[in-house]
């Protein structure tokens, strides 16, 4: 990757990058009394133009949903290689055939749940699986063979464990494809801190070592077989199979959690702070794509945490909830 095409596009993204909001902002933001409150102290923000536009601020998701849109276009703009920005696309292009699955198995309309961002053509792919005409397109064959799977096994888990192991698959084939060794590294954690939590959530469903074998991904640091033959061991000692890796005092904090579900919630924190840790690593450089990235990556985390705390004000939840869901900010 040619580093140097990436002089021009980062210093327009670093004026991008000062509209995001700061710890700061949170704070106030935590400390409103209401949802209304809380929408009028991003007045001063980029949110504000948007927020200011909605008929009703319980509509506050339309306004995230625009940032985000907005923030993506604004990238694959400038991008030297457009190939980076749809590497974080992926997991919205995979969110909408899960979607579009759903309504094939149900006969229903979920259209107001899918993401406006990714360029695959879902009313094709559709129309296709519908009247079972095979079409020559990788997401195509990512939703029949996860279709597939439901219609031999009737289980609607299926489709969840087939299409998110295309998706990490398909993000390390990109990750290389770009010769990015940085995103090469990070994409092989992330898939050893997802092999983890399915290890988590099958363990705490007391399934079987089959359905482990099937949800496991390829491609990680850690060898998948080692997820598999710890099923029945005790959780403190998953914290073994990361003693070499970088995360390992988070993850063992993490499992230390007699809650189960708790040790979850941990574990889905600490894999959305290892992606703030790799935007973070863009501070340190003054061009290249770590600052596209990181500036995307940056802008989802403020909108996830934007969600957590409207959503608790929307309905009276503690300052407790919104503290211990919160992920780490850029800025």
């Amino acid at each position: 990757m040619d580093r140097e095409k990436f002089i021009r596009p980062s210093i327009t993204t670093r004026v991008y990058e000062k509209n995001l909001l700061t710890s700061e902002n949170l704070k106030r933001l935590i400390d409103t009394d209401n949802l209304n409150e809380a929408i009028s102290s991003l007045n001063d923000t980029k949110y504000g133009e948007l927020l200011q536009k909605l008929d009703r601020y319980e509509d506050y998701e339309k306004a995230l949903s625009q940032m985000l849109l907005n923030s993506y276009k604004d990238m694959i703009k400038i991008s030297p290689d457009k190939n980076l920005v749809k590497y974080l696309e992926e997991k919205y292009n995979f969110h909408n055939l899960k979607v579009l699955l759903k309504e094939l198995i149900q006969d229903e309309d979920y259209k107001s749940i899918y993401i406006d961002i990714g360029k695959i053509d879902l009313v094709k792919i559709k129309r296709n699986l519908k009247e079972d005409i095979n079409q020559n397109d990788k997401y195509f064959s990512y939703a029949k063979k996860a279709l597939d799977l439901y219609k031999e096994n009737k289980d609607p888990q299926d489709i969840d464990l087939s299409l998110d192991k295309d998706f990490y698959e398909k993000l390390l084939e990109d990750s290389e494809n770009l010769n990015y060794e940085s995103l090469i590294k990070f994409t092989k954690e992330r898939i050893d801190l997802t092999n983890l939590k399915t290890l988590l959530r099958i363990k705490g469903q007391d399934q079987s070592v089959d359905l482990l074998e099937k949800a496991l991904i390829d491609g990680g640091n850690i060898e998948k077989n080692l997820f598999r033959d710890s099923l029945n061991a005790e959780k403190t000692s998953y914290s073994n199979l990361f003693f070499k890796e970088k995360i390992y005092p988070q993850v063992k904090n993490a499992l230390e959690e007699d809650d189960l579900y708790k040790a979850m919630q941990k574990i889905e924190k600490i894999i959305d702070n290892h992606l703030m840790d790799f935007a973070k690593e863009s501070k340190k450089v003054s061009y290249g794509p770590e600052v596209i990235m990181g500036y995307l990556i940056s802008r989802e985390m403020e909108i996830k945490n934007l969600r957590i705390i409207l959503t608790a004000k929307l309905n009276s939840l503690s300052r407790e909830f919104m503290e211990e869901r919160l992920r780490d900010l850029y800025v």
